[in-house]
């Protein structure tokens, strides 16, 4: 019998920045090497817009859903 490997993906550290004119999510693959100021293209519409380090969030990261901040 032949037996399958299943090749063990380690999880990829990946952040991600919305575009600033049609809100599609740009993947940037490797988030720490970034400048603190960088430009990256939309790979939806094209558009190469300047971002800081400090708007990029991880891929795997959810929005505050909290309507008001607690005190």
């Amino acid at each position: 019998m032949s037996q399958m490997q299943q090749s063990q993906n380690s999880p990829r550290d990946r952040g991600v920045i919305d575009c600033l004119k049609c809100h599609s999510p740009i993947y940037i693959d490797k988030p720490g090497s970034v400048a603190v100021e960088f430009s990256v293209p939309c790979p939806k519409c094209g558009h190469r817009g300047m971002y800081f380090k400090r708007m990029m969030r991880g891929e795997n990261e959810q929005p505050e859903r909290r309507r008001t901040q607690r005190e």
